[in-house]
């Protein structure tokens, strides 16, 4: 009788855990919901993730506004600089191949020189790319980098400058634009695309780091940097919807993206796509988070423990390769914004739990949707450490 009663008893909690976990999922969605419907912000997904898998996931509002499709788990949109976690992760797949290391010189691999002018004698590291503490800065000819894609077509409310303003850029190959901005007689050369301060010395974010790092990767492994992150990193973990081209995304699954005024914004692709033009959904980013979180953890069969040190930060260096940890929050992560595109992916050093959002309207560049944004972080925040009680 007395087994019999245990039986029952730990039967009783399991429900008891299971009807518990499956009220804050549904608190969580009844006011993300709320949240939507009372903000200006035309659709996002999210994920909250651990190193067992998705914890909860969750989409609201719409893909296409004028068409009324609904935003999904496996939309697809740009992800802007969240893109950079993947050239970090690119880069310590290629040191375990041993095709590179973080102390090689970049100039080793690069078909042009990148020198700091200031600073001649100092070469510029593949660490210092990594950490942005190359000196090199994007400089107003960065915006170059954005041209109208091929498979654009001709939509009502378009964003009339911004089309404009990319149409009047040209395609070019991405190592003949870097060279344009960083080699001595590059058509947009100039000093001034230089701090006046010594290679791996001041920290400074540029977008330009991301997209050499991919380049050098290519230059190490003999391999485009599209198909080395194809084979070690999307088939790997079964990111069956990510992409760094339009093209090769199904235009069904994409999200139309906004201006903060409403408008649509035309698709455009980056010639320094490895800096922010990858493409994926909350779905495909909720497997990749889940096997960096156990990458951390020392328990990923992907990432062994002395590669995972390489690429997060820890409580020695808030920025590795292309990862960066915040003082305060203790998030490991990154966040990425561009023409129509809000997105996070972050985890916590001390609890391990992550998080995705990703929106199809860039948030930061208006007051009330930044912190519309902000509030799905404030949201979740409330509830994703009790998925594990």
């Amino acid at each position: 009788m007395k087994i019999l009663k245990n039986i029952l008893s730990l039967g009783f909690l399991f429900l008891l855990s299971n009807m518990y976990g499956q009220n804050n999922s549904d608190l969580l969605t009844t006011e993300l919901k709320k949240h939507f419907e009372q903000s200006d912000l035309p659709g996002f997904a999210v994920s909250v993730v651990n190193e067992k898998g998705i914890l909860y996931q969750q989409e609201f509002g719409y893909a296409n506004k004028e068409e009324k499709r609904l935003f999904s788990t496996n939309t697809v949109e740009n992800l802007g600089s969240v893109s950079k976690t993947v050239v970090g992760l690119a880069l310590i797949k290629a040191i375990e191949d041993e095709k590179i290391s973080l102390e090689t010189k970049i100039s080793d691999y690069l078909p042009f020189n990148v020198i700091n002018p200031y600073y001649p004698d100092s070469p510029i590291l593949v660490r210092h790319l990594a950490n942005h503490t190359s000196s090199i800065l994007d400089t107003k000819n960065y915006g170059k980098s954005y041209i109208l894609a091929e498979n654009t077509t001709n939509t009502e409310n378009v964003h009339q400058d911004f089309l404009n303003f990319i149409s009047n850029h040209k395609k070019i190959p991405m190592e003949i634009f870097l060279s344009n901005i960083l080699e001595k007689g590059g058509d947009w050369y100039k000093k001034k695309n230089y701090l006046k301060s010594k290679p791996g010395t001041e920290h400074e974010y540029s977008n330009l780091n991301a997209a050499l790092v991919a380049l050098i990767i290519e230059k190490a492994t003999g391999v485009s940097f599209k198909e080395y992150t194809k084979n070690k990193i999307f088939e790997p973990l079964k990111m069956t919807s990510t992409s760094w081209s339009i093209q090769e995304t199904s235009i069904n699954n994409f999200a139309t993206n906004y201006f903060p005024n409403g408008q649509i914004v035309p698709r455009y692709n980056l010639i320094t796509y490895p800096d922010g033009g990858l493409y994926s959904s909350v779905s495909d980013l909720s497997q990749y988070l889940n096997e960096i979180i156990k990458a951390y953890s020392g328990k990923s069969d992907f990432l062994k423990p002395e590669y995972a040190k390489l690429l997060l930060p820890g409580d020695e260096d808030e920025n590795r390769a292309f990862w960066g940890m915040g003082q305060k929050s203790r998030n490991i992560g990154h966040g990425g914004s561009d023409p129509g595109v809000q997105t996070d992916l972050q985890f916590n050093a001390d609890s391990k739990i992550g998080r995705i959002i990703i929106t199809n309207v860039n948030a930061e560049d208006n007051e009330n949707l930044w912190r519309q944004y902000r509030q799905i972080h404030n949201i979740i925040a409330k509830y994703e450490s009790k998925f594990e009680q």
